[in-house]
């Protein structure tokens, strides 16, 4: 009695999303289910229960976008150059911060997984994403329901960035229904930005695991990890909304993800490196972005927690749902965070300034420059329980 009870519920919640659709976007939620329904090589179900299609490099759905057509890309990319990278992974096993991992898979050299998506998870992607787009100035709350503590570059600064990173402390926040709970890093350049993470998003994911994902907003088009043309994958074993297999907890290890986006300085493409060995996923074509736009350097990154939440629902908890310590064993963290500079050299974060749009529910606390591994070290979290705009 009680799971009908549960399923009724979800129904009716996707009902509610259903009828504030425009035919318009009827009609991308199938195009989309299309351009995601590649010919599989191989599928493979995972413990967990999703579904991975290896499909053929060429066929993934980074290439349905009308300004790749006619491109050079190929399987296993790698970039002309790299920034160096500053942390010594020893050095951080020692003071007892531990590497999240995820569970690789086995699709066959030339292809790429893709997780088989529903229409119902298109559809709650639809309705989140309208939201999560529109947050692109980071001094307001543009929506109902989308609320931030981070640390972040002076908004407005003449300088300019080829990147940046952070290791981020990997959690499982509580979010429930159409709520979501957040640990990002995002790189911008109004009117585009990027981001790379972690997220507890049930509606997206039919789930309550912590998983990683991308987003990406590229002038008006928009959406999570692969759900539209743009980011394109150039390994066979590391799907970027992969299930973390563990994550922090209060008296437990912590677990930190290695997130690193930086622009090529032949090709102009933004790549995206993730985990303790730095592995290459993937990158965002030049092209796909805007000018002025992310076709140029970046002129803004923060680093943090982020929550969605519909405006008549308490806003879901962040983080570890208390606000931060200045304890990387008590509270969540972004280490090591870094930007890229203009002469492509990796180096702390500096000028940055903590923010939070909801101080009575969520904080952040911006530490600075520390001697030892963390480095530039930001804490961030908060119970929760906003509704609206309160």
């Amino acid at each position: 009695m009680k799971s009908k009870i549960v399923w009724l519920l979800l129904f009716s919640l996707l009902c509610q999303r259903v009828q504030s659709l425009s035919p318009e976007e009827y009609l991308e939620i199938e195009e989309e289910l299309r351009r995601l329904n590649k010919h599989a090589v191989k599928t493979i179900q995972t413990e967990y229960g999703d579904m991975y299609d290896c499909v053929d490099f060429y066929e993934q759905p980074a290439f349905d976008h009308p300004l790749l057509k006619n491109h050079s890309f190929h399987f296993g990319m790698r970039p002309s150059f790299r920034p160096e990278r500053r942390t010594d992974q020893e050095t951080w096993s020692a003071s007892g911060i531990r590497s999240a991992t995820i569970k690789r898979l086995d699709c066959p050299t030339g292809t790429v997984p893709i997780r088989r998506t529903s229409k119902e998870e298109l559809i709650a992607a639809k309705m989140q994403v309208k939201v999560h787009a529109r947050h692109s100035d980071p001094n307001t709350v543009e929506e109902h329901g989308l609320h931030i503590a981070i640390v972040r570059t002076e908004f407005g600064s003449l300088k300019k960035y080829n990147g940046g990173g952070m290791f981020s402390s990997v959690e499982v926040p509580k979010a429930s229904g159409a709520q979501y709970s957040a640990g990002q890093m995002k790189i911008e350049n109004i009117p585009d930005f990027i981001q790379a993470g972690w997220m507890v998003n049930p509606s997206l994911y039919s789930d309550n695991l912590t998983r990683g994902f991308i987003f990406q907003k590229m002038g008006k088009s928009s959406c999570f990890n692969v759900h539209c043309p743009g980011f394109i994958l150039v390994r066979s074993d590391h799907p970027v909304d992969a299930i973390f297999e563990a994550h922090s907890h209060e008296g437990g290890p912590v677990y930190t993800y290695n997130y690193f986006i930086y622009r090529d300085p032949t090709s102009g493409v933004w790549w995206l490196e993730l985990g303790e060995d730095s592995i290459v996923v993937g990158f965002w074509p030049r092209k796909i972005f805007s000018s002025p736009g992310l076709q140029d350097l970046a002129t803004y990154l923060e680093w943090g927690g982020q929550t969605y939440g519909p405006p008549d629902v308490k806003s879901p908890p962040m983080g570890r749902g208390d606000f931060p310590t200045g304890d990387v064993k008590l509270t969540a963290s972004c280490q090591a965070i870094t930007t890229i500079t203009e002469a492509h050299d990796q180096v702390p974060a500096t000028d940055t300034q903590a923010y939070s749009d909801k101080e009575k529910h969520y904080s952040a606390m911006d530490r600075g420059y520390l001697k030892g591994p963390l480095q530039h070290v930001m804490f961030y979290g908060g119970p929760g329980g906003a509704t609206g705009w309160i």
